[in-house]
């Protein structure tokens, strides 16, 4: 591969890594690109570095800085190894090639991202025929990058969600006859062990092809990807199992034609626009695990900007459905909107046991705060506090919203 054609990589795949910094809560500001041989000299003379060689003077090296902010609101910079290793993962997970100065063993260079040129990207698994003829959407092909944020397999890191997704995946294709388990399904616990082992290696000998499987699946390499392939359709019982790692089989499948009805109805109809809602209703939620909310409401007592105006409104009319109605006054909003106003204000409980309440509420919200544009802007901070009142949560909810949009292919 040429010089140009080297940097031309580098350059779009450091626009990947700043992209999903974005994601991971960190402000990026740029550090140094190219650096002159008389530049290197003098880091050379001082002792930043040991040699002459740099991918920096052929622009296949960039120092980004990361920040977040502080308890005052002022942006830190951050060099943390571990606080930034989800990015070092990222980006040498992108490509063979690509190197994190963080993993450097003569020094942490936490900065540093660089591309080894020379390297040869193995060529990427074949696809798996769903229609005979029909090339894969971009959409269908981007699927599953950046679903698992470090490695699953021997010596790697094996982070708990991690290793979940890998095995929830291994399942799949064997569900799909991409692969078999002779022991039946995996238990996806999210402990790494010889089961998983040797899942990932029979799929990367029959799916694959490999003659020597690794027995490796690295963040957005060619195994995770050709996994990603028996992805079900969005919103799919199978596929809510994946964007929500701690919901119930059960109530993934009693929600999920719930949900497309309601997406449907309220225009939540393009990737981003659900990977938003998704992400949100999953954090409110806790993954389907809490159609109400655990406090009994007593904080909401009096509250007259909720409509509390008679004793026991706090408690009678607390946090229930995916996102959380609160409130006699939102009751009844919600009520009148639907023709059922007073059945619920007698009997507020049903919008968390009625599974169709229990969604449409959420969509209702949704639609009458108008978060889709929200949602379009791509505007995490905004939407949490037009649901929340605060950032309460932020972190979850980026990193539920990370999941969908690696599942959607955003």
């Amino acid at each position: 591969m040429s010089l140009v054609r080297e940097q031309s990589v580098f350059l779009l795949q450091a626009c990947e890594l700043i992209r999903k910094a974005g994601e991971l809560g960190f402000s990026v500001s740029a550090g140094e690109l190219y650096r002159t041989p008389e530049q290197q000299a003098l880091h050379v003379k001082n002792g930043r570095s040991t040699t002459m060689s740099s991918q920096h003077l052929k622009r296949l090296a960039i120092d980004l800085n990361f920040f977040r902010d502080g308890p005052d609101g002022t942006p830190q910079l951050i060099y943390d190894v571990e606080a930034l290793r989800p990015l070092g993962q990222f980006w040498e997970g992108l490509d063979p090639a690509n190197r994190w100065g963080g993993n450097w063993t003569s020094f942490k260079d936490t900065p540093h991202f660089e591309r080894r040129e020379n390297l040869e990207t193995p060529p990427a698994s074949p696809a798996v025929a769903v229609v005979a003829g029909a090339a894969p959407s971009t959409a269908t092909a981007r699927r599953g990058r950046g679903l698992i944020q470090g490695a699953v397999g021997v010596r790697c890191s094996n982070g708990h969600d991690d290793v979940q997704t890998v095995q929830q995946l291994l399942n799949l294709c064997a569900e799909a006859g991409r692969l078999t388990l002779e022991a039946g399904p995996l238990k996806a616990d999210g402990a790494f062990g010889d089961k998983t082992l040797g899942a990932i290696m029979a799929f990367q000998r029959g799916a694959l092809g490999q003659g020597a499987p690794d027995g490796r699946v690295d963040p957005n390499g060619a195994t995770l990807l050709s996994l990603c392939e028996s992805l079900p359709e969005a919103v799919a019982p199978g596929w809510l199992g994946l964007l929500y790692l701690r919901a119930r089989d059960s109530d993934a499948l009693e929600f999920s034609p719930r949900l497309l009805k309601v997406m449907a109805n309220r225009h939540i109809d393009t990737p981003l626009r659900q990977a938003h809602f998704l992400a949100q209703i999953g954090h409110e939620s806790g993954e389907f695990r809490f159609r109400a909310e655990i406090a009994n409401g007593q904080a909401y007592e009096g509250r007259r900007d909720l409509g509390n105006v008679q004793p026991g409104d706090g408690q009678r009319f607390k946090g229930r459905g995916l996102i959380q109605l609160t409130g006699r006054a939102n009751y009844a909003d919600y009520g009148r909107a639907i023709g059922r106003e007073a059945e619920l204000l007698d009997h507020p409980a049903l919008v968390a046991e009625d599974a169709e309440l229990c969604v449409d509420v959420a969509g209702w919200f949704w639609s009458k705060n108008q978060l889709n544009a929200l949602a379009d802007a791509d505007d995490l901070s905004t939407l949490t506090r037009r649901i929340n009142g605060g950032l309460n949560g932020l972190d979850d909810r980026r990193r539920l919203l990370g999941r969908a949009k690696a599942l959607l292919g955003i």
